[in-house]
């Protein structure tokens, strides 16, 4: 019970302060506990920042799920589109997920070939679909899905960065780059 109400403040901290401003101090103010007695449910910040990590992940999992599309490119279109709206309108979860410095964090590619990402895992099968179907190229699936979830990336810090004017021009462009980078797998282009 504590664990949770401790979780939920740091939650609460991430959400409206940013994680400058999460610090042991601070969460245990906010779940009404002394420094001290967090300590007794998370051996140090680090174990919090894995746990709020693990949090993020958890949401954006429960995201993916729900992805509706059957045919497989357009669900890895929406998996993208819902990536984005994660990185939007959950800013500080997305970043518990994919920013924290946190110990426990998925490293690249041997988590992902090892599955150890489900949202990662969930593309590759799409991938592999998409492959069979004969709507992709021979490029390796993990390569296809990086791309993919690097770009999208890349456009979230540009349009937190203020690079575009607006969020309908950002989505616009996101989108068709999404589009582009599916397409430019279609037939091998790429040199190994």
């Amino acid at each position: 019970m504590t664990k949770s109400r401790i979780l939920e403040a740091a939650k609460t901290v991430l959400d409206r302060e940013g994680l400058p401003a999460l610090t042991i101090r601070k969460v245990a103010a906010r779940a009404g506990l002394s420094p001290m007695a967090m300590y007794r449910h998370f051996a140090d910040k680090g174990a919090l920042l894995n746990a709020l990590m693990q949090d993020g992940l958890a949401a954006w999992e429960e995201i993916a799920r729900s992805l509706t599309a059957r045919d497989p490119l357009q669900w890895l279109e929406q998996l993208m589109e819902a990536y984005v709206d994660f990185a939007l309108r959950q800013p500080h979860r997305f970043d518990a997920a994919f920013f924290l410095p946190a110990s426990g964090v998925r490293q690249c590619p041997g988590d992902f070939v090892a599955e150890r990402s489900p949202v990662v895992a969930m593309a590759l099968v799409r991938i592999g679909e998409a492959k069979g179907e004969g709507q992709l190229g021979e490029r390796p699936a993990l390569e296809v899905a990086l791309l993919l979830f690097a770009l999208a990336q890349g456009f979230v810090s540009m349009y937190r960065a203020n690079r575009f004017a607006s969020e309908k021009e950002f989505r616009t462009l996101y989108r068709g780059a999404i589009r582009h980078g599916i397409a430019s797998f279609s037939v091998d282009r790429i040199n190994p």
